[in-house]
């Protein structure tokens, strides 16, 4: 008996990947002329090398790894051996991408801690950028990562690092005080040294002040139009969570796919299918 052929998919022409390194400059020109950024997050090496060939412009290594990769409940599980094995392998899969890596838990509480582990990220994980969760407060850390040629990306609204204080993963902002903070928080950020700007779970008024009010990129994860890029967690995306944010849009339901060539594989070997004389090997002739 043999398997049943399986359909063939055929796939849309992906985008050419950009043929040189995107660059923080890059990403600068592109706000200069209203080009749309596209970015996601990435945890290995095989879905950077699948990324990199649709054109995407920023791979996140986000700690949000900690929840999609390992099962925890919570961002703060990533350490940094974690995320900088992880981000090296992101590199490595996609070596013309911009690749932006989150400084985990606690890695950057001073100036000299951000600076230290920031580096490691850059040298060993080979970023291109790093991003932390954080407030005005922290425009003494950025002010020091800029002096130490880090470029940074301060992500700011809903912060899920502080989740555990602030009662969980809310929208931010909005409210007329709130939306004031946030943008306080981002134009001090930004004039310590932030190279962009991330805003997470924010209505798109408050995205559009911090746009006008600063001058770099300015990405957004559910903030609205008018943020220059925008970002969603990649599993998200493509179905593997039960219940994804609002402003999440599924793509594809790939664990299903998943799931049906798995099936097979599982029945051809209870049925003695797999394996056949084709896919083993024999002995040197004389032997």
């Amino acid at each position: 008996m043999t398997l049943p052929k399986r359909p063939v998919l055929k796939a849309r022409p992906a985008v050419a990947p950009s043929p040189e390194k995107i660059t923080l400059e890059t990403l600068r020109q592109m706000r200069s002329r209203a080009e749309p950024i596209a970015m996601l997050t990435c945890y290995d090496y095989s879905l950077a090398r699948v990324l990199a060939g649709t054109g995407i412009h920023i791979l996140l290594v986000g700690d949000s790894a900690a929840m999609t990769v390992l099962g925890e409940n919570s961002t703060i599980h990533a350490t940094m051996d974690f995320m900088l094995t992880i981000t090296h392998a992101v590199r490595l899969g996609a070596p013309q991408s911009f690749v932006l890596a989150d400084m985990p838990f606690a890695s950057y509480a001073t100036p000299d801690a951000a600076v230290a582990n920031a580096a490691r990220l850059l040298t060993h994980g080979q970023a291109d950028a790093v991003k932390l969760e954080c407030d005005a407060g922290h425009a003494p850390v950025i002010a020091a990562m800029h002096a130490a040629g880090i470029p940074t990306c301060a992500h700011l609204g809903l912060l899920p690092q502080r989740a555990a204080q602030t009662g969980g993963y809310k929208a931010q902002g909005r409210s007329a005080a709130d939306a004031d903070k946030i943008v306080n928080d981002a134009v001090t950020l930004w004039r310590a040294g932030a190279d962009m700007l991330l805003l997470e779970a924010v209505p798109d008024a408050l995205s559009s002040r911090v746009v006008a009010a600063t001058d770099c990129p300015v990405l957004g994860c559910g903030a609205g139009q008018s943020c220059h890029g925008h970002v969603v967690v990649l599993h998200d995306l493509l179905g593997f969570t039960d219940k994804p944010p609002r402003f999440v849009e599924k793509m594809a339901d790939v664990p299903a796919v998943i799931f049906q060539a798995v099936e097979r594989y599982v029945n051809a070997v209870k049925n003695r299918q797999y394996p056949m004389p084709r896919h083993g090997y024999t002995m040197k002739e004389g032997q």
